[in-house]
């Protein structure tokens, strides 16, 4: 192996894990900032310590 195939694929490697970084962190955002703005399904929104 070459240096510069060596290079192309670690720039290759390097995108790939920028791209999927990217879309997980997109998972890991702040959801709504509101009282009633759950995000999650319904049963996961009820309160349990009183309202």
């Amino acid at each position: 192996m070459t240096i510069r195939t060596a290079i192309r694929r670690s720039l290759a490697y390097a995108t790939v894990a920028l791209a999927a970084g990217m879309l997980l962190s997109g998972c890991a955002s702040a959801g709504p900032n509101t009282p009633d703005g759950c995000v999650g399904p319904p049963s996961f929104c009820t309160p349990y310590f009183g309202s």
